[in-house]
């Protein structure tokens, strides 16, 4: 079966060049994600859960969370929660897992987050060493969403949360009727983070498989591709992407990102 096509980017300038290239032959919007680790899987945090096996146990699982999250979560913000979505999106901020999966309309923002959650080595010879490659993938969602919502003949572009195309993916019991490919959507900008970071999702359907697996089920060719950041550049790749201005206090514009960025300024970096 076919994998998403690998690029390497050894530089930013690397980085930049393709972009530039795909840019302008796409036809439509481009997401990004980063990843510290080559081997992570394009999969949501609900499906990483170890205990539950069944697309049953996850669609209870799924709903137990929402309620305890509505319950306990009251003191601490003035939202109603009535809706589905606002809620997963909240608790998706929040780490809470969900059947969301993060990515950004910002390429420079997607590159940070994959050379700076990049694992470090440890020993006393590996210092500036890291154990993986890190990944950015490339990924065209209205390409992906027409291809997974062919079955109802669907033209459209990314969904919103208001898309009748999207009400089959809504929290139910044993998930019954939902599809099973993720979709590409728009989510609440509910948080300066998200803002910040140009925060859009893929929301999953009942298949647990990862994204790179699913491409290789008849998928447009190119709609996802794995960018490759080796692991020797890494720390040049980390220097370039804060010297071009993207650091922590503008990812994440707030009093934790502000410390991380002074932390990472005076050499006290992972």
């Amino acid at each position: 079966m076919p994998k998403p096509h690998t690029e390497t980017f050894a530089t930013l300038k690397d980085f930049v060049i393709y972009l530039e290239s795909r840019r302008a032959t796409a036809t439509g919007p481009l997401w990004y994600r980063g990843c510290g680790r080559s081997t992570y899987e394009l999969r949501p945090s609900l499906y990483r859960h170890r205990a539950s096996k069944s697309t049953s146990d996850f669609a209870t699982l799924e709903l137990q969370l929402l309620e305890r999250f509505r319950q306990r979560s009251i003191p601490f913000h003035s939202r109603s929660l009535n809706d589905v979505w606002e809620t997963m999106f909240l608790m998706q901020h929040y780490g809470i897992p969900t059947r969301l999966l993060d990515w950004s309309e910002n390429p420079f923002v997607a590159f940070f987050f994959a050379v700076m959650t990049a694992v470090p080595a440890t020993g006393k010879k590996s210092s500036g060493k890291y154990v993986s490659d890190a990944t950015i993938w490339i990924f065209d969602p209205v390409a992906w969403n027409r291809h997974a919502l062919a079955h109802q003949s669907y033209t459209g572009g990314v969904l919103g949360a208001a898309d009748p195309a999207l009400a089959g993916y809504a929290p139910k019991d044993g998930y019954t009727g939902m599809n099973n490919y993720p979709v590409a959507m728009y989510g609440a900008h509910n948080s300066q983070r998200i803002v910040a970071q140009r925060g859009v999702f893929t929301v999953f359907g009942q298949s647990r498989s990862a994204m790179e697996a699913m491409y290789a089920k008849g998928f447009p060719t190119d709609c996802l591709i794995k960018g490759v950041l080796p692991r020797p550049t890494i720390g040049e790749l980390r220097k370039a992407i804060v010297d071009y201005g993207i650091t922590d206090s503008v990812v994440f514009p707030d009093l934790e990102g502000l410390a991380r960025e002074i932390k990472r300024s005076f050499g006290f970096d992972s």
